[in-house]
């Protein structure tokens, strides 16, 4: 594999240039980062309009309790009080919030019971923060508590039911199998079985939840500056929720948000209250913003939390023939919007190996404790984990390297495109060359004098009850999902029977450029970003698609009512939709500059018109003047239009030229391969970037720490558009991945009360915590995306801990030790090692 710089392609028609230097693949500086790193950026918790007014939260003190009284009387009493909202308030005016499962009902705030410690009971406006904050006190709550359902597997019993009106804990479950799985554990040599967890994370964003609401007496509609991700998509739970259609509520999310990593696509709750709020003030803005014992307590931002059973079925040469999983997914108090996380592992069921037979069985369990949302990976990364476990213990069963294993059982190069039994498909990649690069270059770096996995220096530290190991894996991560899944989720296996591949909504992404007066080159995104580099993604593109300079080029974004519905910034999705859509609104722009430069300036055909580094030329002078010019040269030096001059033509035109927006399709929707999950519930993820990986760690016996010496990883994600950003997604990725592998845990006691309300108790990896980490690139450009990009927001996440967890395994190959719970906490390296020693 070879590392490769992108140019972009010749396209003879336009006469766009072909040859040089391009900003794509050149890895230009992010575009972002100076207002940045200078503080001229400004974010939500910036924005403060004059005679602003500040909301706070009175919470639940018990994780399950009957709200039988809410008295406000002296809350109302407080001069700095503007306002008090409970719940029945909000039933008299308003409408629940949208969940993720049909049967579930979710008001903003407590109607009758609260059902996890931080479920907001009432809204208090005042005249600042620090004012609502004492009004706040002064609400007397009466609670009638009720016993609390704390662990998935207890809650299972339905003996305490959280949701009467469901009657159940369990409110969804489904077993599917691909292939003949009974047959292969049948008639397999050896079956494997073994469980593993999975502990409670989250993202814990930089920028808290913030939002300014404010609502137009004169228009009856709101406007809402905020920080939620996916503001074209989920924008109806804001607006279901106000009782107005949408195009009455507009979401606004500034260019610079600190940090999501999906978990603000549920911050719905404060956009509809402070927007409540407004209302009730007779438009007076109100502001929220989330502290953050709120945001780790509950802010409705928690993710995955997984109790898994996995079997194997292999024979004794190591061939995997079956693979059955089944686990619980502690949702917390409510099915949060979305609930795709229990399904989207499908996309990648057997990560880089072939294996034909598939079951996958799961359910989800409510308990009393803050709901889930969407976090980096959505519910992949325990998969990946759960499933690499088994095959370190599988080949510790067989006797035989790990390595051997993997590299027997993975996917070949030539089996590309790959169909997955679970009907996904894989667009590239060489997964075996992958893994024996990774084994090289550790080998060759590491495994020798000197090196970190020097044999003599490995022996030293294992006298000295310090353990070193590395494991070599291949994981992919699934990118670009499909619009409609949530819709074909909850749609019956009747109705699903019956569903046409034309039935089959897909979301396409939107973007429109227009030329202003001085010829710069005005951007409008349709999605909101939350630090990825959107704007420099965008700038690269346009500057080397219409041979203009990115400080041309001015990127913006657009509110949810200017935007159309679309699926946004999620899934490691923006880097092919972005880069698609870009691509196809040049060419439009270009197409119409020849197309305005001869009709209303040069009197000629369009075919001799070219666009030539940012502008048109007439060229192709035999057939317009007689006189003979070749055609790809101009035919006067004074028949060139700048983009200006264009957009000086353009004024006066009914039908403007020189705006465009364009819609990029998903990549799947052309594609018959993918017809058959389309059609049914199954995840759809068509690019599928892949790492291996090579975490060298070394495990204290004496105190169970584990510290990772140095990461080597090769990664792939097709096309690099620009090679910052991914190593920059990438080094983010392994960082959380670290977090999640050792450190991070939000752990509730059996009472159910948050045991990690603040950084000291919920522990985040810093610098210090960081290895060194030496990243290696391929490109296997995919063959479904207009640029050949494939997805890469979610990697090291997705891929971290399952490599780290392998590591501890490797490390740790004679003391029988198994890392069978995230994070391995150096307790509980501990408490294993003490189990195995007796």
């Amino acid at each position: 594999m070879s590392e490769s710089s992108v140019q972009q392609d010749v396209d003879a028609e336009d006469g766009v240039e072909s040859e040089g230097e391009s900003f794509v693949g050149s890895g230009l500086e992010r575009v972002e980062d100076r207002r940045i790193l200078t503080g001229e950026a400004e974010y939500v918790h910036d924005i403060s309009p004059e005679n602003c007014a500040h909301m706070a939260l009175v919470r639940s003190l018990h994780p399950h309790a009957e709200v039988t009284n809410v008295d406000t009387s002296d809350a109302e009493d407080h001069p700095d009080c503007l306002l008090v909202l409970t719940g029945e308030d909000l039933t008299e005016q308003y409408n629940p919030m949208p969940c993720g499962l049909n049967a579930f009902e979710e008001w903003s705030l407590v109607t009758d019971k609260a059902r996890y410690v931080g479920e907001p009971i009432a809204a208090v406006v005042a005249t600042d923060r620090y004012a609502a904050e004492d009004v706040v006190d002064e609400i007397d709550v009466d609670y009638e508590k009720l016993d609390p359902v704390v662990d998935a597997m207890e809650a299972r019993k339905d003996e305490t039911v959280i949701h009467e009106d469901v009657g159940t804990n369990i409110p969804d479950s489904e077993t599917l199998d691909f292939g003949d799985v009974e047959d292969a554990f049948e008639n397999a040599d050896n079956v494997l079985e073994r469980e593993y967890s999975w502990g409670r994370i989250s993202g814990v964003p930089l920028e808290t939840a913030g939002v300014v609401a404010e609502y137009d007496t004169d228009r009856d509609s709101f406007d809402i500056d905020c920080n939620i991700q996916l503001h074209t998509l989920v924008d109806d739970t804001v607006y279901e929720t106000l009782g107005y259609p949408p195009e009455k509520v507009n979401l606004n999310v500034p260019a610079d948000v600190g940090g999501s990593f999906g978990t603000k696509i549920a911050i719905h709750r404060y956009c509809a209250l402070a927007a409540m709020a407004s209302q009730q003030l007779d438009g007076r803005p109100v502001k929220f913003v989330e502290d953050r014992v709120e945001n780790l307590q509950g802010g409705d931002m928690h993710s995955s939390e997984r109790e898994y059973r996995v079997r194997l079925a292999y024979d004794d040469d190591g061939t995997i023939h079956g693979l059955d999983t089944w686990f619980v997914d502690d949702f917390g108090a409510f099915p949060r919007y979305p609930v795709n996380q229990a399904l989207k592992p499908l996309s990648v069921v057997s990560n880089a190996y072939d294996i034909p037979a598939v079951r996958y069985d799961y359910e989800l369990a409510m308990t009393n404790k803050t709901s889930q949302t969407a976090y980096r990976g959505f519910g992949v990364p325990s998969h990946i984990y759960a499933l690499e476990m088994a095959v370190d213990e599988m080949a510790r069963e067989l006797g035989t390297e790990k390595f051997e294993i993997r590299r027997r059982n993975l996917i070949e190069e030539d089996q590309m495109p790959y169909r997955l039994p679970s009907h996904n498909v894989y667009d590239s990649g060489d997964f075996p060359a992958a893994l024996d690069r990774i084994r090289e270059l550790v080998e060759e770096e590491e495994v020798r004098d000197g090196g970190l996995l020097d044999p003599g220096v490995v022996e030293e530290k294992r006298e000295e009850g310090k353990h070193r190991g590395v494991s070599y894996t291949v994981h992919i991560e699934p990118g670009v999902s499909g619009s409609d899944w949530t819709d074909r989720q909850r749609t019956d296996d009747d109705t699903l029977e019956s569903r046409e591949r034309e039935d089959v909504a897909e979301l396409p992404e939107h973007f429109r450029i227009e030329l202003a007066e001085d010829g710069t080159v005005n951007a409008y995104l349709a999605t909101d970003t939350s630090g990825q580099g959107h704007q420099t993604l965008v700038t690269q593109l346009l500057a080397d698609n219409l041979g203009v300079l990115p400080s041309d080029i001015e990127v913006g974004y657009l509110g949810s009512v200017e935007a159309p519905t679309e699926y946004g910034t999620a899934a490691s999705r923006m880097a092919v939709m972005l880069s698609g859509a870009t691509e196809g609104a040049s060419e439009a722009l270009r197409e119409n500059c020849r197309q305005l430069a001869a009709e209303e300036a040069f009197g000629c055909d369009v075919e001799d018109v070219v666009y030539r580094d940012g502008g048109v030329e007439r060229v192709g002078g035999a057939r317009a003047n007689g006189v003979g010019v070749s055609d790809d040269e101009p035919a006067d030096g004074r028949e060139r239009l700048s983009l200006a001059d264009l957009a000086a033509l353009d004024t006066d035109r009914d039908d403007a030229l020189t705006s465009v927006s364009y819609d990029y399709d998903h990549p799947t929707t052309e594609l018959p391969e993918f017809d058959e999950a389309l059609t049914k519930k199954y995840p759809v993820y068509p690019t599928a970037a892949f790492a291996a990986n090579a975490p060298i760690v070394e495990v204290d016996e004496k105190t169970g720490e584990v510290e990772i010496l140095k990461f080597y990883s090769l990664r792939d994600c097709g096309t690099r558009l620009n090679p910052t950003i991914v190593d920059g997604q990438a080094h983010g990725g392994l960082a959380q991945g670290v977090g999640a592998a050792l450190m991070e845990e939000f752990s509730y006691d059996d009472e159910g009360q948050p045991e990690a309300i603040t950084l000291f108790d919920y522990l985040l990896p810093s610098t210090k915590n960081m290895p060194p980490v030496e990243l290696e690139h391929s490109e296997t450009p995919s063959p479904f995306t207009a640029t050949g990009a494939k997805g890469t927001g979610e990697g090291g996440m997705i891929d971290g801990p399952a490599a780290i967890a392998s590591s501890i395994n490797a490390a740790l190959e004679g003391e029988e030790f198994v890392a069978d719970q995230i994070p391995m906490t150096p307790h509980r390296v501990r408490e294993r090692l003490r189990e195995d020693g007796e």
